[in-house]
């Protein structure tokens, strides 16, 4: 509803309470003033009745004080009229035999009884009247004096005059007299609407137009403009608003255009509020600086992920989830983080490179636009899956596997793309510079022939994690090994030949070993191995068949073919000593043992084994 309208609506209903008031009040003062005349009529009657009837009694005519009566009340809008004597007067005169000279009801005793007037008002729609009993009261003050020929005291009731009259007409006028006012009332309120609605439509009319364009600003649409006004005095404010709203549209649109491209906000936004756009916008931003501050504090690749994944669950609302590591060198890929509600539609482990399309394309891949666009992924049939793929170097690709099973969730997840390439780009110089320091760390504890781990990684093994896994109550098995005669093929076939059979010698360990073991190249042709948690039997075992398995091979070097052996001895931590180091020498001797022994042996550690002079402690 427009202004205009609001203010002649309110003022109309105050200038219709108002008449109604004064009509309310005319009405009941008009009603009283008829009853008040019809009052003042009953009193000169009820004056000249008495005047009369004393005249009759002074000159000896009451005989025809019927005939008086019966005049009287022929008068104009008098129904009826009849008088009532008192019980004093008729004790004195007799009791009159005429008939409208008897009470005819309780009011007329009532008032004969008390001398107290009594008014009865007797109305319905069609006709309205008004009966009035008013008693003769005996005075000596009166002319002539009552006292003087009645027996009767002062103050006493000598009687009553009851006069009926009919008000329907008056009543008619005034309700006439009312309907005048009425239509006069109305036609004044007309002619002041028509007056104060033409006087303010300027203003309000003014005002709508800017209430209308602040309610279109409101709701985000900073094109629209102030329409110029009648007024004078409104012209200035209306262009200073639009040149606000101007402002406005220009600031809020190269905030929407320079921030949306910097954090690739939401691909489908649904927002056309420019302010709320740009307020996004700078929460995101927000967000995405307190992100990057916080993982450039992370220790390691694995605290970067971890808080990744909980960007995306947190603060983006990603219900089902998980991140892929593809290692670009092995072509193998692994689970860094996934959900636990709904089961990856992807199990790539091998070839991801050739085999998963979003790696393979560089592109993001949902399940909306063609259900079956991923050959690999096997989704329920109520599911769908959008893969986001980012390359971190040359070495290393992500792909962010995001799972819904209902369109609403869809949505929000295509709202939300945008933003996950951001923290995604955000996170890239970060755990590239925390790959390259993991590649730069094992590079230090790996052997650079064999690549296997080195003594460093050994040292540091023992001195940070072992500690932890000793606690738990683990045990281990210290294998200690290498080449019997090595030295001679180094003499023989030169020191190429020597580095390619430790290689073979390095993959044959591989195949053998298990989760719970790693090797380490302890030096030289010397191969050190330690397994977790082993037995006598799982100890033994390992150890000949790493023994078996390179004594198949069979080397072929300037038109020579032969085969070589490996000599192991083993110790147990902490059975053989409380001290790691000192197992590792255990297993050493052993070796030696099994070396002074014949070689190509599995000899286990026991004390028997240092000889005569007893001596443990190395």
């Amino acid at each position: 509803m427009s202004s205009n309208k609001k203010i002649t609506l309110i003022i109309s209903s105050m200038l219709a309470i108002l008449a109604l008031a004064i009509v309310i009040l005319l009405s009941i003062g008009s009603r009283q003033s008829g009853y008040d005349n019809v009052k003042k009529k009953a009193y000169l009657t009820a004056e000249i009745v008495k005047s009369s009837l004393t005249s009759h009694m002074i000159n000896g005519n009451m005989n025809q004080r019927d005939t008086f009566l019966s005049s009287i009340s022929q008068l104009e809008n008098i129904d009826a009229l009849w008088i009532v004597r008192a019980k004093s007067v008729s004790e004195q005169f007799g009791t009159s035999n005429l008939s409208n000279e008897s009470p005819r009801d309780s009011i007329d005793l009532e008032v004969l009884e008390n001398g107290n007037e009594k008014t009865l008002i007797t109305e319905n729609l069609s006709k309205a009247n008004l009966r009035v009993t008013i008693p003769y009261i005996a005075s000596s003050f009166d002319k002539p004096n009552c006292l003087s020929c009645h027996n009767a005291s002062e103050g006493e009731v000598l009687g009553a005059i009851s006069l009926s009259f009919d008000i329907t007409e008056d009543r008619l006028s005034n309700i006439i007299v009312l309907f005048y006012v009425m239509g006069t009332i109305a036609v004044f309120i007309t002619l002041i609407l028509l007056f104060i609605k033409k006087r303010i439509s300027p203003y309000t009319s003014s005002l709508d137009n800017i209430t209308s364009t602040l309610k279109r600003v409101h709701q985000g649409d900073y094109t629209i403009r102030v329409k110029e006004g009648i007024l004078r005095e409104d012209k200035e404010a209306l262009v200073w608003l639009n040149e606000l709203i101007e402002k406005l549209e220009t600031v809020l649109t190269g905030i929407e255009k320079n921030l949306t491209a910097f954090v690739h906000n939401r691909s489908s936004n649904h927002n056309h509020d420019k302010l709320i756009t740009a307020k996004e916008i700078i929460e995101d931003i927000s967000e995405i600086y307190h992100y990057k501050k916080t993982i450039e504090n992370d220790l390691t690749k694995e605290d970067i992920y971890h808080r990744l994944s909980v960007v995306l669950k947190d603060s983006l609302k990603i219900k089902d989830f998980y991140i892929f590591e593809t290692d670009l060198i092995k072509n193998e890929r692994k689970v860094i983080y996934g959900t636990d509600s709904l089961k990856s539609c992807c199990n790539l482990v091998k070839n991801a490179k050739e085999d998963c399309r979003a790696e393979r394309t560089n592109a993001i891949i949902s399940s909306e636009t063609f259900p079956g666009i991923c050959k690999i992924a096997s989704c329920l049939e109520n599911e769908y899956h959008t893969c986001i793929p980012f390359i971190v170097n040359e070495h290393t690709n992500l792909v962010i596997h995001l799972i819904v099973n209902n369109k609403e969730d869809l949505m929000h997840i295509k709202y939300q793309i945008g933003i996950i390439k951001k923290y995604l780009e955000e996170t890239k110089p970060i755990l590239e510079s925390k790959i390259l320091m993991d590649a730069l760390e094992r590079r230090n504890l790996t052997d650079a022939l064999t690549g296997l781990y080195n003594r460093k990684y050994l040292e540091d093994f023992i001195d940070k994690k072992m500690p932890d896994e000793i606690e738990k109550g683990t045990t281990y098995a210290v294998m200690f090994l290498d080449i019997d005669y090595f030295k001679m093929v180094n003499d023989t076939y030169g020191h190429d030949v020597g580095d390619d059979i430790l290689r073979k010698l390095a993959i044959t360990l591989k195949s053998c070993i298990s989760q719970n073991e790693f090797i380490i190249r302890y030096g030289g042709e010397e191969f050190l191995i330690l397994m977790k948690n082993p037995s006598e039997e799982s100890a033994k075992e390992l150890a000949l068949k790493i023994n078996s398995e390179f004594s198949k091979l069979v080397f072929n070097y300037n038109n020579d073919s032969f085969s070589k052996t490996i000599s192991i001895g083993y110790s147990f931590f902490p059975e053989d000593a409380e001290q790691i180091y000192k197992c590792i020498k255990y297993a050493d001797i052993a070796l030696y043992e099994a070396k002074a022994t014949g070689r190509n042996k599995v000899v286990r550690f026991t004390k028997d084994i240092v000889g005569k002079d007893g001596n443990l402690d190395y």
